[in-house]
């Protein structure tokens, strides 16, 4: 199935950019964000993916996503994943294609402050 970006669900925040492409399937999704500051933007705020197993591609640009507070530096062509529970955030000026399994669910999603 072949999803163009103008069928892709435009989500613009503070810092942040999303393209949210439509899942042909409850099994895959993808995504397309970009970060220019920090995601989430709340300072001390974290994101948790509750039930999703998440996969990033660095595009474009170079910034760091800590995970668990360890922090790894990325950069255009790196590839990061994270496991279901893990806390994570994401700083810099950084373009990346996120990919989850199962498909994106926002009521899986949780930003806690730590």
């Amino acid at each position: 199935m072949k999803v163009a970006k103008n069928d892709a669900k435009l989500i613009t925040r503070e810092f942040t950019t999303i393209y949210s492409y439509p899942a042909s399937s409850k099994a895959i999704s993808a995504a397309y964000i970009e970060v220019k500051g920090r995601h989430p933007s709340g300072e001390k705020e974290q994101f948790i993916e509750h039930d999703l197993h998440v996969l990033f591609y660095i595009t474009k640009g170079s910034g760091t996503i800590t995970i668990e507070n360890m922090p790894y530096e990325l950069q255009e062509g790196d590839v990061l994943t994270i496991q279901p529970g893990q806390k994570y955030f994401i700083e810099g000026n950084i373009s990346y294609v996120v990919v989850t399994s199962p498909a994106y669910y926002s009521e899986q999603n949780e930003i806690v402050a730590d």
